[in-house]
């Protein structure tokens, strides 16, 4: 089995000797940009890791490998927003930064299945699942986003109802 080594981008050292596999993962994981340098016994010069990892982006190598489940991309994308979002408001008090760091680990995720599209027939229920995970929390998002917009129009509509006719208006209901 040959040794790879790859060229650190901050420090621009070499890394290695690394097994093929432990540097497969970390291109697959964008640890190691598509355009890093590798090196393994056997080649002539450095080639950047997205010519070593071809067969990793692209169809030509995907022999006995099936897509990713439609629709997963997408309801990854859309749950990483939903949760960054959400996680504005209260990371200001510092509870909402693990739902921030969530957030952006997701995108990060997300960008990595961008690199590796195609997966062995076995992962295909986990990747079934997880898409189900992330429809049934985007779901839960845009009901809950729903009804949140239907509250706000609820209470401006009563106050805007209060101010014209004189009465009290809404809010200090809740103050008493």
């Amino acid at each position: 089995m040959a040794s790879w080594y790859f060229v650190v981008s901050k420090t621009r050292e070499k890394s290695g000797p690394h097994e093929e596999s432990f540097v497969r993962a970390k291109f697959i994981a964008g640890e190691i940009a598509p355009e890093t340098l590798v090196w393994h016994d056997g080649l002539a010069n450095w080639i950047p890791a997205s010519q070593a990892f071809a067969a990793l982006q692209s169809p030509s190598g995907t022999e006995g490998k099936v897509p990713i489940p439609d629709g997963l991309r997408g309801w990854m994308t859309f749950i990483a927003v939903m949760t960054i979002l959400g996680a504005l408001l209260p990371s200001v008090v510092l509870f909402g930064l693990p739902m921030l760091l969530a957030g952006l680990a997701l995108l990060g995720a997300r960008a990595a299945l961008d690199r590796a599209p195609f997966i062995p027939p076995d992962l295909v229920p986990f990747f079934t699942r997880l898409r189900t995970f992330f429809c049934c929390w985007g779901w839960m998002y845009i009901i809950v986003l729903f009804l949140g917009i239907l509250l706000l129009l609820a209470y401006a509509g009563i106050a805007l109802w209060a101010l014209s006719t004189g009465q009290v208006p809404p809010h200090h209901f809740f103050a008493n």
